[in-house]
């Protein structure tokens, strides 16, 4: 099983898998996945690294379709999970939900990195939610930083504020995937922290000093 320590999954997802064999498959998909990709990955090769039969994969997912449909739902319950004081105003609350947000863009990075179109039928009921899950998370990413705005931790104009939550979401897809090849000997926990700070890099001129502040803190190593 995957620890937080590995850098792999954050806790926050890593708290819904227990030992049974239906949750070990999703989280060792999930980690494939995010790794190599959704086409490239086989149901061969998710049993084998659950420790598993494939039977026994075919007795709870009929195809890597269903996968991903549960991992969408994983996304969803994560995802509430780590938003309940979403509306909150206050500063350290505000943060501390940005960079919880990030830990499940994060977690979940392939659906929001994959081109689904190629490897589903236009129809797939599947390919649609993956589109409504990436639409979801564009707008919910730019309402976050208006937020924190409103709440006097960022100085920024409405064009601005949308340039930016576009920014944060290319960081948090695609960031792994680049840094490994430039990184190849830095593990994954550390790729994932470096990410934090590019974000936040890109926050920097319009972050408020007390923003600053509580920033610095959580960036820590």
């Amino acid at each position: 099983m995957t620890d937080a320590a590995s850098g792999l999954l954050t806790a926050a997802t890593l708290n819904r898998f227990t030992t049974k064999t239906r949750d070990r498959l999703l989280e060792t998909s999930l980690v494939l996945f995010n790794e190599r990709g959704f086409g490239a990955v086989t149901t061969a090769s998710i049993a084998e690294r659950a420790g598993v039969l494939e039977g026994s994969l075919w007795y709870h997912f009929r195809t890597k379709k269903d996968i991903l449909t549960a991992h969408i739902e994983l996304l969803q319950q994560v995802f509430d999970g780590t938003n309940l004081d979403a509306d909150s105003t206050d500063a350290e609350t505000i943060i501390a939900g940005i960079f919880a947000s990030y830990d499940v863009i994060w977690d979940f990075r392939y659906i929001l990195r994959d081109d689904f179109g190629a490897v589903l039928d236009a129809d797939e009921p599947a390919l649609q939610t993956t589109r409504l899950i990436n639409d979801f998370l564009d707008t919910w990413t730019e309402g976050r930083i208006r937020h924190a705005g409103e709440n006097g931790l960022l100085e920024m104009g409405p064009a601005e504020m949308e340039d930016l939550s576009e920014i944060i979401l290319v960081i948090g897809r695609y960031w792994l995937d680049f840094s490994a090849k430039k990184y190849p000997n830095t593990d994954n926990l550390e790729l994932r922290h470096k990410g934090l700070q590019h974000i936040f890099k890109v926050l920097s001129p319009y972050l408020t000093g007390e923003a600053k502040e509580l920033i610095s803190v959580r960036l820590q190593p």
